[in-house]
């Protein structure tokens, strides 16, 4: 049987959205920098090509104040917009994710949907620039996705009423599912919880209270801190439910951890031959293994390499850092992200430079449907001519009409006898 770190490593959730922090960091430039030059293109191209219902038939004429006159041999290149740098963009979407949980809290979903709306709308803006797409639209599309995700199947009208817009939910649906690559499995940290807790429990030295406090507040820091950080992209849901325990109980954290990575090599056995042990978990350890080994059986050197105290010092590292990520967003920094003075000073002065840079083309999602749609028949249309014309060849050459209905034709002219009474004329 497959261990589950081996069974994590074949989700799209480790394959596709597992990066180091070097690795995301220029995902981020990367995603800007494409995002400010087909921005800028759009735009210069739009200057070029002004809408033509506007009145120009007096566009030549001198202006009486002397200070419209145009100049044909002034440069008329458009002066482009400031566009945002990849910081600022984090900022807003840090911003836009507090504002995607208080939806959440405001439509009462299960945690699994809220995180996972969370998880589908952070990948979606790292992967698409938030200059291009409009984010609060994109929050009630992830709420809808996310909810679909993990077998819930609300109804688009539930959505506008709730949040009391007529918002096209849909019209963004298609683009989340594409910026998410398709990945619709999201694997969280809540259940590695209550498995931690029972292991606890079975312990038998600890006392009830404690652990029941210390579940509650991992719980707590589990539904804010990893989803408002970049713990998803660079750790397992294990991983990152340990670092929440441990920032709730240090001590059960590291009970947990001792009790699972505590073997010591013994010696060897009684006639000098090293000692080997059954792990647990494996079956038919009898049975016989080539090159001097058995099936199901280990070394304790190989032992010692998977649940040793030189994995668990390993381990220990990686939830430390990760530990240190999450303790930059605790719960309490809810009020943070709702503060006037905070949003006067940080987030209104990014979010009016976006209003400038944002893409002309894209940021309207029902527009952009319809034209996608629109070039989709238009596609449609052109390959279907190419068939027509075929098939008007092929008549050329074997003669009939070799066209769809021809048959339905001639079953008509031939049941029909050709005459407008299908059971002929009158006798």
């Amino acid at each position: 049987m497959a261990s589950e770190d081996a069974r994590y490593r074949e989700t799209s959730q480790f394959q596709a959205w597992s990066f180091s922090p070097a690795q995301l960091a220029a995902m981020r430039e990367k995603t800007n920098a494409i995002a400010r030059q087909r921005i800028a293109e759009r735009m210069l191209a739009s200057a070029s090509n002004p809408p033509t219902s506007n009145n120009t038939s007096h566009a030549n004429t001198p202006d009486p104040s002397g200070h419209g006159t145009p100049n044909p041999t002034e440069n008329s290149t458009p002066t482009l917009p400031d566009f945002l740098k990849p910081e600022e963009e984090a900022l807003l979407v840090s911003f836009y994710v507090s504002e995607l949980l208080r939806a959440a809290d405001h439509l009462g979903v299960p945690d699994e949907v809220r995180a996972t709306a969370t998880v589908f709308f952070r990948r979606f803006f790292l992967t698409n620039s938030i200059m291009t797409y409009p984010p609060q639209e994109m929050i009630l599309v992830a709420l809808f996705v996310g909810s679909k995700a993990e077998g819930r199947f609300p109804r688009i009208i539930e959505f506008q009423q709730k949040f009391n817009t007529k918002q096209d939910i849909l019209a963004g649906e298609f683009l989340l599912c594409q910026g998410n690559r398709f990945n619709f499995e999201v694997r969280h940290p809540f259940r590695a919880l209550m498995g931690a807790t029972m292991e606890l429990r079975s312990y038998g030295d600890i006392d009830e209270q404690r652990i029941i406090a210390a579940e509650k507040r991992a719980h707590e820091i589990l539904l804010f801190s990893p989803l408002m950080t970049d713990a998803y992209f660079h750790y397992t849901p294990s991983q990152i439910m340990f670092a929440a325990l441990s920032l709730a109980d240090r001590g059960l954290a590291e009970r947990l951890i001792q009790e699972t990575f505590h073997f010591v090599p013994p010696t060897t056995n009684n006639d000098n031959t090293p000692a080997v042990t059954p792990l647990p978990g494996l079956e038919n350890p009898g049975i016989g293994r080539k090159e001097g080994g058995s099936k199901g059986i280990t070394t304790n050197d190989e032992r010692a390499a998977i649940v040793g105290p030189g994995i668990r010092d390993k381990v220990m590292g990686t939830i430390e850092a990760c530990r240190n990520m999450l303790s930059t967003e605790l719960p309490e920094r809810k009020s943070h992200w709702t503060s006037e003075s905070i949003f006067k000073s940080q987030i209104r002065p990014v979010r009016k430079k976006l209003t400038k840079c944002r893409d002309p083309d894209r940021w309207n999602l029902s527009e952009l449907q319809r034209q996608r749609r629109e070039a989709g028949v238009r596609r449609a249309d052109s390959e279907e001519r190419p068939a027509a014309s075929n098939g008007a060849k092929d008549a050329a050459i074997f003669g009939g009409d070799l066209s769809a209905d021809a048959p339905e034709k001639k079953r008509r002219k031939v049941d029909g006898n050709g005459l407008e009474d299908p059971f002929g004329g009158p006798l």
